[in-house]
């Protein structure tokens, strides 16, 4: 029950979210991108707190807050597909981000950064076993 509690929660927050962010500027011409854009591969997870949604690319120590480009920084605008996945309640989504920063760069703290795109996205559903 409380599974499809969080599920129903996660998913509303996404499409209102999502609705919200539609008024907000495109991430890479936001006046509120602070250095250059970049691409990497990792995977997307669903955090309690905030940003929610955080990214964390391969290789690397450095994690990724995905806020919006409006008034609203928790109002993410994401591409159809990666609402839909995460409408599945997946443990993570996989995939290759483009993400600008939105503050500078600081050793060992949670980095805010805008979504620009999504690509090749595959979700890794909750009972999956790690290697």
């Amino acid at each position: 029950m409380l599974k499809l509690l969080a599920t129903a929660l996660i998913a509303s927050s996404l499409f209102v979210g999502a609705a919200m962010a539609a008024d907000a500027p495109a991430c890479k011409t936001s006046p509120k991108v602070v250095g250059k854009c970049m691409t990497f591969y990792g995977p997307l997870a669903v955090y309690s707190g905030s940003p929610s949604l955080r990214l964390w690319p391969v290789g690397t120590k450095q994690l990724y807050g995905l806020r919006g480009t409006g008034a609203d920084p928790e109002s993410v605008a994401l591409p159809e597909k990666l609402r839909e996945l995460l409408a599945t309640n997946p443990r993570e989504v996989n995939g290759k981000w483009e993400v600008c920063p939105l503050e500078a760069e600081r050793p060992n703290q949670l980095r805010s950064v805008c979504l620009e795109s999504a690509s090749e996205l595959r979700a890794v559903p909750r009972d999956a076993t790690t290697p």
